[in-house]
């Protein structure tokens, strides 16, 4: 395992990721590769709201048995104490990749309570089959920003990957966004944001880059102070946002990443 990256982790998540690793070992043996993204590598990890998000790659698929193992193992640990956001895929879907990318297993905390009422036969056979478009946004902040814990650099195996599916993958998380931003605004507000960097000059921020960013931008100074303050509640501070500056916002962001000759191919 990589001791100086995980030296490098905010100190409260290492030991959590390196016990993880362990247990995961009981499990399975076809784990050969791992990587560690999002905030913990990128800066802003909050450890009341913040998950630990995991890429594992394996030499072949994963037995019943095993798939059953990883999602107990995933059951236990994640939130004792930090929420766990992990993918597993193998090698073989790396090295021909397609866009949405099947996967092997995957567990955040919104499956949990879809997992905890299964039964073992569902829980074999709920994510077979399925694809994730967000694996590109995934594989591309690990390559930027992520980090080895073990095995391969990721650009190794992955094969076939284009920019444009990272591009889809974020262009489809910030409709999410505008659809969410009334009930999640701190989370939409920055995501989107973040989009614009990427389309505006190709890079791949942090949540926490987000507002440095917006202020060499010509952004109107009411929405910047949006941008303001989901950025401070990010930080932990409490914060308020009235039905005006979403909408506000909204059709900023709307029109900045969807003007109108995109829109009308969306509406077909």
């Amino acid at each position: 395992m990589n001791r100086d990256a995980l030296a490098d982790f905010p100190d409260e998540t290492s030991p959590f990721i390196e016990q993880f690793v362990r247990d995961l070992a009981d499990v399975t043996d076809a784990i050969q590769h791992a990587y560690v993204h999002g905030s913990v590598t990128m800066g802003g990890f909050h450890p009341r709201q913040s998950d630990v998000d995991l890429l594992f790659v394996s030499d072949r698929d994963l037995s019943d048995e095993e798939r059953l193992g990883l999602m107990r193992l995933c059951l236990a640990t994640s939130t004792q104490p930090y929420p766990l956001e992990l993918t597993v895929m193998t090698e073989r879907a790396l090295q021909e990749w397609v866009h949405p990318s099947p996967f092997e297993f995957h567990y955040s905390e919104q499956w949990r309570m879809r997992l905890e009422e299964m039964s073992i036969d569902e829980l074999l056979h709920e994510q077979q089959g399925m694809t994730d478009p967000d694996l590109a946004a995934h594989l591309k902040v690990i390559m930027e920003r992520g980090c080895v814990l073990f095995g391969a650099p990721l650009h190794e195996l992955l094969l076939g990957f284009e920019d444009g599916h990272y591009r889809e993958a974020i262009k489809d998380d910030a409709l999410d966004c505008l659809s969410s931003l009334d009930n999640h605004p701190v989370y939409s507000v920055l995501n989107l944001v973040r989009v614009m960097a990427y389309e505006t000059d190709g890079r791949v921020l942090a949540k926490r880059e987000v507002l440095e960013w917006a202020k060499r931008q010509p952004i109107p100074t009411d929405l910047l102070h949006v941008i303001q303050k989901a950025a401070t509640a990010y930080a932990g501070e409490d914060m308020t946002f009235s039905r005006s500056e979403l909408i506000d916002f909204y059709i900023f962001a709307n029109e900045r990443l969807f003007p109108y000759e995109e829109k009308d191919e969306l509406e077909d």
